[in-house]
């Protein structure tokens, strides 16, 4: 998950480390992210979130069901 994540998106558009928990048929994703706002922050989370689903055969089956902003 972490290297396809690494693939899609580079870690210089991060600020932190990326983290993932997959538990079951669920992945949880922490992804710490520098953006100007709130709206670009989300925005830009939900493309990578999308672009990593659609990397990998494997990620397929996964949808994108919520997310939180901290």
């Amino acid at each position: 998950m972490i290297e396809t994540l690494r693939r899609i998106d580079p870690p210089r558009d991060h600020e932190g480390p990326a983290r993932a928990l997959v538990i079951g048929r669920s992945i949880r994703l922490a992804l710490y992210l520098t953006s100007p706002d709130e709206s670009e922050a989300v925005s830009r989370a939900l493309d990578i979130c999308a672009r990593l689903l659609a990397a990998s055969p494997e990620f397929a089956r996964f949808h994108i069901t919520d997310f939180r902003l901290l």
